[in-house]
């Protein structure tokens, strides 16, 4: 699909973003200088708008189908105006902050190849802030009578986000060590991945001619992610390196609840779908993507299981072994269940989504811990399980001071209703 470079967008916001990029990813120049050692195929970057060819003629989905797709923003009504503006202010969000949050373990990183994966990322992510900004500001339509100019606005709010007070908690979390970079990388680029090529449908058009080259972009992001937490993991299980098969796990099961939170409430999404924002609801794009997640994890233990077997074992199986273990959690052939990593179970260290789950004591394989009488657990000792299953310096970061908050509160009141949050749903 053709690709389009149009330029940059207005000297007012370049100048913002640019002044927002000095300040935030001073490392910058040193990637576009050093871009060609490790990316010589790659055009150099540059920060600049991109569109893509819209996939089809008129609108695929929702109330709006066979229709031709709105050009301005005008042309969304009521709630479907500001629905819109809720979804590209979360897309903007993620971008800058993952760039400030990436920034924080960059110089930890394992090897100097990684570390320039990391600095592409960050670089990529700001051209699509700077893209979310070019859908803000061209289209002088934005602007409400009795409500200013939302872009203006906007524009200059999501600059003034810092790591805390980003729309998603995902992007509030900090990163503290440089497996930090590559579980996020994999497992929060995964739920990018998924927006955007759900909004590929998206019925403004601005907006959908928006995603396509960002999709080509993430899928860097993802599968550096995803080679280099494989790689730390050959390396842990070889004895080598920082990190250990437990610091991977642990990491994982930090990123992957905030991950599936991402999409929303499990029973929300349709009126996305119904305005033609997005193809999908939230519950299926969600199952999708923790399908995936464990198709990467099961990946990774293949591949540490192979190295355990000196390679004298195929693919095919060590991801038998893996199988059996995940099923009955013990060892199998010489491979011991702590030898290799499990997927966290959906219900696991949850704070947003659905009352079966939300703040409920479950452990890392989805069981309901439980005391004398066979009645769950109270916050208390949840929080001192938790702090098994997580990394240590996690709790060093205000947003699990966040976390132990919430859950004490939650259950004062009685630990009983959905929770909802932002999302990238709007």
């Amino acid at each position: 699909m053709a690709l389009h470079d149009i330029g940059e967008i207005s000297p007012k916001y370049h100048k913002l973003i640019s002044d927002w990029q000095k300040k935030h990813f001073p490392e910058l120049g040193y990637l576009e200088k050093h871009w060609t050692d490790y990316y010589p195929k790659q055009s150099p970057f540059r920060l600049l708008s991109r569109l893509g060819d819209l996939k089809t003629e008129a609108i695929t989905v929702g109330r709006y189908k066979d229709r031709p797709y709105f050009e301005q923003a005008t042309e969304m009504s009521g709630n479907m105006f500001f629905s819109a503006q809720g979804i590209v202010k979360a897309q903007c969000s993620t971008e800058l902050g993952s760039v400030q949050q990436h920034r924080m373990s960059i110089d930890q990183a394992v090897t100097d190849e990684m570390k320039f994966g990391i600095l592409r990322i960050m670089a990529e992510e700001l051209r699509h802030a700077y893209q979310m900004f070019w859908v803000l500001e061209h289209d002088e339509t934005w602007k409400r009578v009795g409500m200013g100019d939302v872009a203006d606005q906007m524009i200059q709010e999501l600059l003034d986000m810092r790591t805390g007070s980003h729309v998603l908690d995902a992007f509030n979390m900090e990163m503290q060590n440089f497996l930090d970079n590559t579980m996020f990388a994999t497992v929060i680029d995964c739920v990018g991945k998924y927006q955007l090529d759900m909004q590929t449908v998206f019925c403004y058009a601005p907006m959908a001619r928006s995603m396509i080259p960002m999709l080509v972009e993430e899928a860097f992001h993802l599968g550096h992610g995803r080679k280099s937490v494989r790689q730390i993991a050959l390396m842990a299980a070889n004895q080598e390196g920082d990190f250990s098969i437990r610091d991977v796990q642990q990491h994982l099961n930090k990123w992957l609840p905030r991950g599936l939170e991402m999409f929303g409430s499990e029973t929300g999404g349709g009126t996305n779908v119904e305005f033609g924002f997005k193809s999908k609801t939230n519950v299926v794009a969600q199952s999708e993507y923790y399908d995936e997640i464990t198709e990467y994890v099961r990946d990774w233990n293949a591949a540490v299981v192979q190295q355990v077997y000196k390679k004298d074992i195929d693919y095919a199986g060590a991801k038998e072994i893996v199988n059996r273990i995940w099923e009955s959690k013990d060892e199998c052939k010489g491979i011991r269940p702590e030898m290799i990593l499990f997927m966290p179970d959906r219900k696991f260290f949850r704070k947003r989504g659905l009352a079966d789950f939300v703040f409920k004591p479950y452990d890392l394989h989805g069981n309901l811990l439980t005391g004398a009488g066979g009645l769950p657990v109270g916050p208390d000792r949840y929080l001192e399980y938790l702090k098994g299953q997580l990394p240590a310096r996690y709790f060093e970061d205000p947003e699990w001071k966040k976390y132990e908050r919430q859950l004490l509160e939650y259950h004062a009141k009685g630990g009983t209703g959905d929770v909802a949050g932002a999302s990238y749903s709007g």
